[in-house]
């Protein structure tokens, strides 16, 4: 399976010279096609190289490659080995701020009139400030007496991420196992299951007494440590190939499991979360990783529309 930089955004010349100025430096070579075409809001061009970097080169590589990024807000992704979409495998994300534009608990806390309060927690937890299980629970306990009735309200205003409909319609199409391993609740993650067909949940459970919240949960909370524990129980009770993973979130709760993956997406996230997690993404929605998974617009469009 080829090695390969696949760029995302306003590609122009000078992106291309100095990318391919950077690879001789490594002399390699890279042959290059588009995955987009002239209908589409933002270009992606993939790079296939003629070898690997070596895995102690990989840091040093992502670190740089991450700079061209930043600099020209155009993603630059390296990825030593493809997943194949077309053969079936796992794909696991992230709820909040991953397949949908929320935190639930932020707007939970907005219907209990502390939404300041609680998304000031949940920003620095999600930069990795602080241990997100401590937040999760102080946050939580701020929510006791919030009627049950508010969540569908806070539901029905909550936007999904550009590309989801396109991304789980191109997975169901290949068969692929898909899972919510999410901080949020399930609630909102069974929703979300239902409407775009996930295979299974797994989120936090809120504890309910006579329609009132009691700023409290049931069962294990899913942090990041259980995130990736999840992921690899499902991969081994499905018996897939580990090469054959996707994880796709954006905050620090989510590193183990995008680190875990073969293909671990950061999608729009944090400062720290690009820095460390495989894959950065900053350019479209969840459908840039049909284009990390190689397929062309017109394959997605054939499965999607």
């Amino acid at each position: 399976m080829s090695a390969s930089i696949t760029l995302l955004g306003a590609i122009d010349q000078e992106t291309m010279d100095q990318l391919e100025s950077w690879l001789a430096g490594f002399n390699k070579d890279a042959s290059r096609n588009y995955l987009t075409d002239s209908s589409d809001p933002v270009a992606v061009q993939r790079w296939i190289l003629n070898s690997p970097f070596t895995k102690e080169q990989e840091a040093m590589v992502r670190a740089q490659l991450l700079s061209f990024s930043d600099t020209s807000h155009i993603d630059h992704v390296y990825q030593s080995q493809s997943v194949d979409i077309s053969r079936p495998g796992l794909a696991v994300f992230d709820m909040d701020s991953t397949l949908i534009k929320a935190e639930v608990m932020d707007e939970l806390a907005v219907e209990a009139g502390i939404g300041e309060e609680i998304a000031v927690i949940t920003a620095s937890a999600m930069r990795g400030e602080i241990d997100f299980t401590e937040s999760f629970v102080k946050r939580l306990s701020l929510l006791d007496g919030l009627s049950s009735d508010v969540m569908d309200g806070v539901f029905a205003r909550i936007e999904y991420m550009e590309g989801i409909e396109k991304l789980m319609k191109v997975l169901n199409h290949f068969d692929w196992h898909t899972a919510i391993l999410s901080g949020g609740f399930t609630f909102f993650a069974d929703k979300i299951k239902h409407a775009f067909d996930f295979t299974e949940v797994h989120a936090n459970v809120l504890e309910i007494e006579e329609d009132q919240l009691t700023g409290k949960h049931l069962g294990p909370i899913v942090d990041g440590s259980r995130k990736k524990y999840l992921l690899e129980t499902i991969l081994q009770e499905t018996g897939y190939s580990q090469s054959q993973t996707i994880a796709c979130g954006d905050g620090a709760n989510d590193l183990l499991m995008l680190n875990t993956a073969n293909l671990g997406v950061a999608l729009h996230a944090k400062p720290l979360v690009r820095e460390q997690a495989p894959h950065p993404v900053n350019q479209l929605g969840l459908d840039s990783i049909l284009y990390l998974l190689g397929m062309t617009s017109a394959e997605i469009r054939q499965i999607s529309v």
